[in-house]
């Protein structure tokens, strides 16, 4: 038996130091218990206490590589996360806008006692709108529709504001802008930058398609109407059978009446998204990068032989 030495822990069972760490037990050993433990092990799974420090410092500086290496991917996501939320927020121009919209609603008559009940006890909310809207960024676009691009069976109004399916179709020229099977028409403002937002009112309507496509779409015959194709769109069908046209296409739930559908582009931002346009409630956001000029979609669908009669109507500021 070799001679016990001072700070070395004992083996409870044989009473020799333990100067051996056994792997399978996890735990410091006697050579006698390494004599017991060799008939179901291997003498590689026992080593001598130096020999087992070099080996777990090994392993401890593998796994503190690795997580650095995660703590420094964890650190990068966080930066990458922090830019993106700061470039939607656009907060500083907000509160420029804000800004100028308060310095034209500086007080004029409030100085008078008797105030105008008409001008000053009504729809504050709604006059302020109307105040600030020049001042704001972006505000309402004047848009009006393409009479090049419109699908043969398609009515517009005078002031081509307005669009619906029509029972007769028109002989129309086939320019190569026109489509011939989708009953859609185009906006006549294309956009290649800048923030841009639109109102298209849907009221009464059982079925409709309103969006955002690229200029190279295919117009002649049928075509997958993805974003990959060109296509980011909202589509109603049935009512009340609600539809982002994204792949795969996402059915979206109404919550409210949708008479006024809200459509925001950000170009650069390589966003498109729609609201519930009385309630400014969010509804769905595509998002991309864009290459070439965009264009408002507007399709009203077949009239059902009355039951889809009402027009897509593009809402003007007053």
């Amino acid at each position: 038996m070799l001679p016990l030495l001072k700070g070395y822990p004992q083996c409870p069972e044989h009473g020799e130091n333990l100067k051996l760490f056994s792997k399978p037990d996890g735990k410091l050993i006697c050579f006698q218990c390494k004599d017991a433990r060799l008939s179901v092990g291997q003498s590689k799974d026992f080593l001598q206490i130096s020999d087992a420090v070099r080996f777990f410092m090994k392993e401890l500086t593998i796994h503190q590589g690795q997580l650095e290496a995660t703590l420094k991917k964890l650190q990068s996501l966080k930066n990458t996360q922090k830019d993106a939320i700061a470039a939607y927020k656009d907060i500083s121009s907000f509160l420029d806008s804000l800004e100028q919209g308060t310095k034209v609603l500086m007080p004029r008559e409030l100085i008078s006692r008797k105030l105008n009940p008409g001008l000053y006890k009504g729809p504050i909310q709604y006059m302020m709108w109307r105040e600030m809207q020049f001042s704001l960024s972006p505000g309402l676009s004047s848009l009006t529709l393409d009479p090049k691009t419109a699908h043969p069976n398609l009515m517009l109004s005078k002031n081509r504001t307005s669009v619906w399916h029509g029972d007769i179709k028109q002989v129309m020229p086939d320019d190569p802008e026109r489509f011939d099977s989708s009953v859609a028409v185009l906006g006549s403002k294309g956009f290649t930058s800048g923030k841009w937002y639109w109102e298209v009112e849907v009221a009464k309507k059982t079925k409709w398609t309103v969006g955002v496509v690229r200029e190279s779409i295919i117009r002649k015959g049928s075509c997958s109407l993805t974003p990959e194709q060109g296509f980011w769109l909202l589509r109603l069908r049935n009512q009340t059978d609600l539809k982002a046209l994204d792949l795969p296409s996402c059915s979206l739930k109404l919550t409210n009446n949708l008479n006024k559908v809200g459509i925001y582009l950000d170009y650069e931002g390589g966003q498109v998204s729609f609201y519930n346009a009385k309630t400014m409630t969010h509804i769905y956001t595509f998002t991309s990068t864009f290459m070439e000029k965009l264009y408002p979609y507007f399709c009203p669908c077949l009239n059902d032989g009355g039951e889809n009669k009402e027009p897509l109507h593009i809402i003007h500021p007053q």
